[in-house]
């Protein structure tokens, strides 16, 4: 099973230097390990068993993990190589939001008044 786990593995690189997909690569994969090694051995009956929840556990667990950090990757990535497009559109949205925002407590002061 670790051969599989390992061929599947093997095109799966995260958007980064070789060293650094390396060490997160490993990190994830301890994590994965643990993970399944926990509950896996506290659940089945027979050591085939047990073998086979920890794979069925390691393996989602891993590609889950190893998604979830691909998609952070990327989502930095683009907001280190797009910062100021998203400043002008985070800046427009405050001044519209704030512009709403006075606009409504003018209209609730002014029919505060007229219903006087």
């Amino acid at each position: 099973m670790k051969g599989l786990l390992e061929f599947l593995a093997l095109p799966l690189s995260l958007p980064i230097s070789p060293i650094w997909d390396f060490v997160i690569c490993a990190i994830i994969g301890e994590i994965a390990y643990q993970v399944a090694f926990s509950y896996a051995g506290r659940n089945g009956s027979s050591s085939g068993e047990r073998t086979l929840l920890h794979w069925l556990i390691r393996f989602p667990v891993y590609f889950g993990l190893w998604l979830m950090i691909c998609i952070l990757i990327l989502i930095v990535k683009f907001i280190k190589a797009n910062w100021i497009w998203i400043l002008v559109i985070l800046g427009m949205g405050a001044l519209i939001g704030g512009s709403i925002i006075l606009i409504r407590r003018h209209k609730l002061i002014t029919n505060r008044k007229d219903t006087r």
